[in-house]
């Protein structure tokens, strides 16, 4: 993947590449490190106790989070195509209108798209089965890996705690027992007060960002429901609401401001894709006043300009942005639905671009510039949502804890709150 794709991906708030860099490649090894930290300034056992659920709630529940529902979409859309029908037909195309949709696009490309055409008339003729399925495919893509890792993983996690905590218990029982003196005896006594442990837990009795953010929302609700007390309940629900609000709102926020900050500061327009400021037909095509759009914002407009005009340069961009599907014959894929919507913004956008770019001495340095500055505005979105979510976000959540339970420990380890 080249650097500008890298870029791009990093840059798309609306995919699971940003989370993924957060995730796995700052904000789960910070935590790690500072619950240690945190836990140590009283007990160096519960550190370390506390730091291994860590590892593994973090890394496992990165695992399950970003692993689950592409594996359990993969293994959905196997069985579906194993029934006949195609995986591929898009469920939206049932909300029949003038321009698209199932009997719409039948019609269309019956005599260009006659593979797919062929698949969107099965699927037509087994509408209920098919919606049945893609609702069982919803189901299983989301509600396997919420009890994974909701209630699953941390149940296993406090058992395994629950287990070294009484192993570590008996070991001081085995040295108070062998009575070697009076001084170990009561060393053995306060150590065992400085590592009591509660044994308890609580045994909990649902586009692919969207289904991640509904996996959050199971989530939070399986980690706050297997919390082992209740100030454990409190802290987790306190650090989940935190890191919903860091992962899927404040990166679009930080995008909006940093792009806001830069057309102010410097007068660079950096609303739209690396990818499309890379191009130089669309550069060269602005320049000269040679790129072709839409006639209109209407579903039709956009539809037909689509259809009539697969090779200029607006739609390659927007096939390059996955606004749109098209087959190999460079056709429309007629079982894909189009988010007109999202294409009008990429419009507006473009337009708003060409406008401020031609009004520049050289569209060449304003492109070049604006180039550099959507990069580090990026890079920059990432490394502020990270820092929020691997330092400001624990740092906030043990204040909380100290607040909450007067002590730096981890209340579900230490039992310190009311059961």
């Amino acid at each position: 993947m080249s650097f500008i794709n890298v870029i791009s991906a990093l840059g798309n708030n609306n995919s699971i590449y940003p989370l993924i860099v957060r995730d796995c490649g700052i904000e789960n090894l910070a935590k790690c490190v500072m619950t240690y930290k945190q836990n140590a300034k009283e007990s160096k056992v519960i550190a370390k106790e506390a730091t291994r659920e860590r590892i593994i709630d973090e890394y496992g529940t990165s695992a399950v989070w970003l692993g689950g529902i592409p594996l359990m979409r993969f293994l959905s859309d196997k069985f579906i195509d194993f029934t006949g029908l195609s995986s591929k037909v898009d469920v939206k195309l049932f909300d029949e209108t003038v321009n698209q949709g199932i009997n719409s696009n039948i019609k269309k490309f019956e005599n260009t798209a006659s593979s797919a055409v062929s698949e969107l008339k099965k699927v037509s003729i087994n509408k209920n089965l098919f919606k049945n399925l893609q609702i069982g495919k919803f189901f299983i893509t989301t509600a396997i890996p919420i009890m994974v890792m909701g209630f699953l993983l941390p149940k296993f996690n406090f058992n395994l705690t629950k287990k070294k905590m009484k192993k570590i218990e008996q070991q001081k029982t085995d040295e108070k027992l062998k009575f070697l003196g009076m001084d170990k005896f009561v060393k053995s006594i306060n150590d065992k007060k400085q590592i009591s442990f509660c044994g308890l837990e609580k045994l909990a009795t649902m586009s692919e960002l969207n289904q991640m953010m509904i996996l959050d929302g199971g989530l939070t609700f399986g980690r706050v429901n297997t919390s082992r007390n209740k100030k454990e309940k409190r802290e987790m629900a306190f650090k989940m609401a935190g890191m919903c609000y860091l992962n899927y709102l404040a990166p679009k926020q930080i995008d909006k401001s940093l792009n806001k900050l830069t057309k102010k500061i410097f007068g660079l327009n950096t609303s739209l894709d690396v990818k499309t400021l890379s191009d130089n037909d669309f550069i060269n095509e602005i320049k000269n006043g040679t790129l072709l759009l839409p006639d209109g914002f209407d579903e039709k407009s956009v539809l037909d300009f689509i259809d009539n005009n697969p090779t200029s340069t607006f739609v390659s961009q927007i096939r390059k942005l996955k606004l749109v599907n098209f087959l190999e014959n460079n056709i429309r894929d007629p079982r894909k639905f189009v988010e007109i919507e999202k294409i009008n913004d990429f419009r507006r956008a473009v337009d708003e671009f060409a406008s401020d770019a031609l009004k520049s001495d050289s569209i060449e340095k304003y492109v070049k510039k604006a180039l550099q500055a959507k990069s580090f505005n990026i890079l920059a979105n990432v490394l502020i949502s990270s820092a929020l979510l691997a330092i400001v976000l624990p740092k906030l959540q043990f204040l909380f804890r100290k607040i909450t339970t007067g002590s730096n420990l981890e209340p579900g380890i230490v039992g310190n709150g009311d059961k």
